[in-house]
Formats: C-alpha cells, sequence, structure tokens
C-alpha cells in the first residue's frame, strides 16, 4: 500500500483514513473511545499480559481480527496503542493474515506502515480540526490533554507535527 510514498504523503493517507473512520463510527463526543470502533471494524479486543517490549498487538483468525492491548500501561498509553492498532487495521484490510507487533523499543520504528499507524491514532483520537479549534481558543496542553484522553506527550508531538 505504501511503495513508493513520502513520508508526508503517508501521514497525509492516514489523516484521511482517520477522518473517514470517524465519520463513519464516531458518535461524536470526547474523548474517542476507540473500542466500539474496533468492534465495528470487526474487530475483537482484549487486554492481556503482553511481553516486556510489547504494547499492543493485531492478529487475524479465521473469526476475525484480534487485537491485544497489555493490561500494564496506563489508560492514555493503552488507548493509543488500540487507536494505533485500529490504524493497521484500516491500512491493511486487504491482507487479512497480517500481524502486526507494536513494540515499546525503536525496532521496526519508522517503517512505513508504523507511520501510518502513529498518524492514523493520532489523528482518530485528537481530530485536527478539533485540536486547532482549542489552540486557537487559547486552550493548555493539560486541557487539551484532558479533552482528548491522551497524554500530555501525545499533545506536544500532535502540535509539533501539525504546526501548531
Amino acid at each position: 500500500m505504501f511503495e513508493g510514498m513520502t513520508v508526508g504523503q503517508i501521514r497525509a493517507e492516514a489523516r484521511k483514513g482517520a477522518k473517514r473512520t470517524l465519520d463513519d463510527y464516531w458518535d461524536g463526543l470526547f474523548p474517542v473511545n476507540p473500542v466500539p470502533i474496533a468492534r465495528a471494524l470487526g474487530a475483537s479486543v482484549f487486554l492481556a499480559e503482553l511481553g516486556d517490549d510489547e504494547y499492543g498487538r493485531l492478529e487475524s483468525d479465521p473469526a476475525g481480527a484480534n487485537i491485544y492491548i497489555d493490561r500494564d500501561q496506563p489508560l492514555t498509553r493503552r488507548t493509543f496503542t488500540l487507536a494505533h492498532e485500529i490504524g493497521h487495521l484500516v491500512s491493511h484490510a486487504d491482507e487479512p493474515d497480517a500481524v502486526f507487533v507494536d513494540l515499546r523499543s525503536d525496532r521496526g520504528q519508522g517503517t512505513a506502515s508504523e507511520i501510518y499507524a502513529n498518524e492514523f491514532a493520532a489523528s482518530l483520537l485528537a481530530p485536527e480540526d478539533d485540536m486547532r479549534r482549542m489552540v486557537m481558543r487559547g486552550d493548555s496542553n493539560i486541557e487539551i490533554a484532558s479533552v482528548f484522553g491522551i497524554s500530555l506527550t501525545s499533545v506536544e508531538y500532535r502540535r509539533q507535527f501539525l504546526g501548531i
């Protein structure tokens, strides 16, 4: 799917994918709850004890997609990881046997698939128009994090990537 695309093009596709997903499956309330979105896309979601280096994983079996989230992470991390796995599910919908393991370490970072999933997750949980509106209104990063249910670090990264 990403062959020949620049990082900017991959991020733009991820933002479009997140917007379509929100338009199709989101109830419009903040913070965005990715669990019903994952379920609407046909995935089962589980909290699990994953390995020391895993935040989450997406696997499929004959019954459909399964998303496993490390139960030992803070809520904001679990939420982002689930949104990230939904990004993999959306971007690789034509590959039902694909397996994605998201690691705490830097192994695998910077691949097209990971860039897409990270941008997708950020766009799903903190939609650009709403983020821009809050920044222009003068809301603090703490207020923004509270509304979107994301970490302060996520707010800082989101603002950096959006240039606001």
